[in-house]
């Protein structure tokens, strides 16, 4: 009777494992169908769009971007209780984004720039429902303008320069090989994690991956189709964006940690929101830019 019901324990017992077991891998087998379908529409879409397009169907699509990611910053620290004043935030960043489109004029800029902080505070005076909460509804709003549009917004300048459409590739190319290399090298030699308070699954081996992939597909445009930028300018952006990427993409995960969700959004099946497919370039957007402007344009 005993050594019975010990079998039927442990058959229960490696059953309901084995039915778990199944159960995991389907749920990893799922995500990623979903991830490959939705990359294996979107990469051509995005391609056509870079080398096709004309600047103003770009600008179009960052606008949208922009708009969406203002939305997702939004609703993340909505999960927060930080309730934002969107309609403000979501025109603040269409004008952010047709100053970006105007040109590099400072003062166009400093005026888009001031409406920012203005506006808001403005827009408070009149539409209130608690005082205790305007503090944290006014920076939040702000905020997202700031980290979405206003950092998004050089991707418009970038297509505007000298070969803009290969350098636009270009930063694609470097950050989302690098977040690639990031994933396999972190699934089979990940030991250390690199911030397990924000993002317990990325590790310090993922994170060198990710910069030694980066460094190599930067090489290979300067050898292809990316000339102009040198070799020496290559290895050093490699490195510079895939780094500020990683940060950027931590800067996302650290807002979706503090309010306790997991995707910024469902836009792209697999992939969660517009955030989560843009945040690596949030930073490295406006370092590709400034490299190339500034720092590149005053080497000897």
């Amino acid at each position: 009777m005993i050594s019975g019901q010990w079998s039927e324990k442990t058959d229960n017992f490696f059953s309901g494992r084995y039915q778990k077991v199944k159960n995991d891998n389907k749920s990893h087998k799922h995500p990623l169908l979903k991830r490959l379908a939705t990359a294996f529409v979107g990469i051509p879409l995005l391609i056509v769009l870079i080398f096709y397009g004309t600047p103003f169907h770009f600008w179009l699509v960052i606008t949208a971007c922009i708009l969406l990611g203002i939305r997702e910053f939004y609703q993340i620290l909505g999960h927060a209780n930080i309730r934002c004043f969107t309609p403000v935030g979501l025109g603040l960043g269409a004008l952010v984004s047709i100053a970006f489109r105007e040109g590099c004029s400072l003062e166009r800029l400093f005026l888009v720039i001031t409406l920012t902080v203005m506006v808001p505070f403005i827009g408070y005076i009149f539409h209130f429902d608690d005082l205790s909460t305007v503090i944290p509804e006014l920076c939040g709003t702000m905020s997202g303008v700031f980290f979405i549009a206003w950092m998004l917004g050089h991707l418009i300048w970038i297509r505007g320069l000298d070969h803009g459409e290969a350098l636009i590739f270009y930063l694609l190319l470097v950050v989302w090989i690098g977040d690639s290399s990031a994933f396999f090298t972190g699934t089979y030699l990940g030991r250390h994690r690199l911030s397990p308070l924000i993002s317990p699954k990325k590790t310090i081996e993922g994170s060198v991956g990710a910069i030694a992939g980066s460094i190599l597909v930067s090489v290979i445009a300067h050898f292809t189709f990316l000339p102009s930028i040198s070799l020496g300018n290559s290895i050093i952006l490699g490195m510079l964006l895939n780094i500020l990427g990683q940060l950027g993409d931590l800067s996302e995960s650290l807002l979706k940690r503090g309010a306790g969700v997991k995707d910024s959004g469902t836009l792209f099946p697999g992939h969660g929101g517009i955030l989560d497919r843009i945040d690596s370039l949030i930073f490295a957007g406006p370092a590709l830019y400034y490299y190339l402007t500034v720092f590149q344009r005053n080497l000897p």
